[in-house]
């Protein structure tokens, strides 16, 4: 194998560990934002719960001063009666107090119901604040590992692409050029080895006659379909050629 081939697939294979590491980056970001949601729905879900909590209690205040509105004119209409003669008037006030007191019956009916709600929600809060509190605890520790892994990266992609400019810097400037063309279209493979006549990039068949001069050319050769560098070994499959 031509030594400028060796150093092309150490090229290669540094650039892939550049291309990894900065899409893991890209998935850390994607995972700090799935973290961050689940507190942040947690904590929605508590909000509401308080909310809903504050809305019942105001709801279960206004019947029972509702009630006590009834019952303070079943007060006022029990005096009438007792002062008054006139028997339509009478009737009127009894009609009046029954009234009253079907409506506090209403009243009571509706404030045992929001009870029931109170006791359901107190039931909600309690479970959305102990969510909440597993979800920042869990927060913490995924994002604490986050940053961890990303400073792993970034440490490991700034060594990789010190060790890659060395790399670079033995390849002579067109055959570079040319390969950091491929590298910008986002080829995985660009050095790929030959097998059965196919080239190990676009696996198109190669023509005999740029085969045989494979073997034995000392420069640099191209597939004529993909560009793809290719380079010839006798012990390469075409398996391990796309790796």
């Amino acid at each position: 194998m031509l030594e400028i081939i060796e150093t092309l697939l150490v090229l290669q294979d540094r650039d892939r560990t550049i291309v990894q590491g900065r899409a893991e980056i890209v998935g850390l970001e994607i995972e700090r934002v799935s973290v961050n949601e689940r507190s942040a729905t947690a904590e929605a879900a508590q909000a509401d719960a308080e909310q809903a909590a504050k809305e019942l209690e105001v709801k279960k205040n206004a019947l029972e001063m509702e009630a006590a509105g009834e019952q303070a004119k079943i007060i006022t209409y029990s005096k009438q009666q007792l002062e008054t003669k006139d028997n339509t008037q009478y009737r009127a006030l009894v009609k009046q107090i029954d009234d009253c007191k079907q409506n506090i019956s209403n009243f009571e009916t509706d404030e045992l119901m929001v009870l029931e709600e109170m006791d359901t929600n107190a039931e909600t809060q309690k479970q959305t604040k102990a969510d909440l509190a597993a979800a920042n605890q869990d927060k913490a520790t995924a994002l604490s590992e986050i940053d961890e892994r990303e400073t792993n990266l970034k440490k490991q992609i700034g060594e990789t692409e010190t060790l890659r400019a060395e790399t670079a810097a033995q390849i002579d400037e067109d055959t570079l050029a040319r390969y950091d063309r491929l590298l910008k279209k986002g080829r995985a493979n660009i050095v790929v080895g030959v097998e059965h006549a196919a080239c190990g990039g676009c696996h198109m068949k190669l023509p005999t006659a740029a085969v045989a001069q494979l073997k034995c050319s000392q420069e640099v050769n191209y597939c004529p379909n993909c560009s793809c560098i290719i380079f010839y070994t006798r012990d390469m499959n075409l398996e391990s050629a796309e790796a």
